[in-house]
C-alpha cells in the first residue's frame, strides 16, 4: 500500500509504526486546470466511527514542497477535532502560522517529515456533514503563499478560520496550488479496534475562486471503497458489520457500489454548490 508521511503529524502524542496503521484511498481525479487550482470545498459526513480513525478529506502534493492535508479525527474518549498541516518547502524555508482561532492549537511537527502542524478541538457528530475550505494565495510581498482553512461551526452558525499557515514559495507549483495526486483517507492510527464498522462518506469541489468550485466526479480507491448516496465512501471493519451500516445508510431506492479490480474508478453525479454556500465563502477574509 502506497504510504505518505502523515501520521507524526497527525497525532504527534502517539508512538507508532507502519505494521500499526492501515489505510483506505481516495484517489481524486479532477478535471486538469491551466491555471492550477488556488480553493477547495469539502465535505464529509461520518456515519460509523471508533476511536484513533483520521478522515482525510484531501491530501494535496503528497511528498512535494509544502504539500499538506486536512481532515478530522475521532481520537477517543469522546474527543473530535479537525486537523491541517503542511509540510516544510524545503529543509531551510519552513510554514509558519500566522493566523489562527483562539481554540486552535499550533506547533511545528517532525518525525515522519516536518512542517507546521494545527488541530481544533471540535465535537462533529455522526450523521452531521461537516464542510471545509481551503484557499491559498500570495501575500503582500508576493514571496509566500497564504493557506487558510475554514470549517463551518453548525452550534455557532459561522465559519471558523482554525489556521492560515504562511509558506515561503519557491519555483515550483505545489507552494501556490493544490493538486499532485489529491487524495482522500481512512486511517486507523493505531490499529486497534479493526473488526468494528466505519464508514464515511466524501465529496470534493475544486476552483480557483467559491464562484468557480467544481465538483470532482472521478475517482478511484483500494482498501474497502466506493459509492452510495451520491457520495463516494471508505470504510473499515468486518464485513457484516459493516454490510448492516451500508444497508440502514443507503437512501432509499438506492444502492451502494463497491469499488474493486473490476470497477478501479466509480463516477458520483456533478453537484452544483447553492447559491448561498458560495456567497458565503466569497464572504471569508482573504
Amino acid at each position: 500500500m502506497l504510504r505518505f508521511p502523515l501520521r507524526a503529524a497527525i497525532q504527534v502524542t502517539f508512538a507508532l509504526t507502519t505494521t500499526l496503521a492501515q489505510s483506505q484511498h481516495l484517489w481524486w481525479k479532477p478535471k486538469p486546470s491551466p491555471t492550477g487550482y488556488t480553493c477547495l470545498y469539502g465535505e464529509i459526513q461520518v456515519l460509523a466511527t471508533a476511536p484513533t480513525i483520521y478522515y482525510c478529506g484531501c491530501t494535496w502534493w503528497p511528498g512535494a514542497p509544502a504539500g499538506g492535508y486536512t481532515g478530522i479525527q475521532d481520537q477517543g474518549g469522546g474527543r473530535h477535532n479537525m486537523i491541517f498541516s503542511i509540510w516544510d518547502t524545503s529543509p531551510t524555508l519552513h510554514p509558519t502560522v500566522v493566523s489562527q482561532d483562539p481554540k486552535t492549537v499550533s506547533n511545528r511537527f517532525g518525525g515522519e517529515g516536518t512542517g507546521a502542524h494545527s488541530h481544533y478541538d471540535y465535537d462533529w457528530k455522526l450523521g452531521k456533514t461537516y464542510r471545509y475550505y481551503v484557499t491559498k494565495k500570495q501575500d503582500k510581498t508576493g514571496e509566500n503563499t497564504l493557506a487558510t482553512v475554514y470549517f463551518y461551526d453548525d452550534g455557532a452558525r459561522r465559519w471558523v478560520e482554525e489556521a492560515t499557515i504562511s509558506c515561503p514559495n519557491d519555483s515550483g507549483v505545489s507552494v501556490k496550488t493544490f493538486g499532485g495526486g489529491l487524495n482522500g483517507f481512512l486511517e486507523n492510527w493505531t490499529g486497534q479496534g479493526r473488526p468494528t464498522a466505519k464508514l464515511a462518506l466524501y465529496r470534493m469541489w475544486l476552483g480557483t475562486s467559491p464562484k468557480d468550485l467544481a465538483p470532482v466526479t472521478e475517482a478511484g480507491g483500494d482498501g474497502k471503497w466506493g459509492v452510495m448516496n451520491g457520495s463516494y465512501y471508505l470504510a473499515e471493519g468486518d464485513q457484516p458489520a459493516l454490510d448492516q451500516v451500508i444497508k440502514s445508510s443507503v437512501n432509499k431506492g438506492s444502492e451502494a457500489v463497491t469499488g474493486d479490480a473490476t470497477h478501479p474508478t466509480l463516477t458520483v453525479p456533478g453537484k452544483t454548490l447553492p447559491h448561498w454556500l458560495v456567497r458565503q465563502l466569497d464572504g471569508l477574509p482573504g
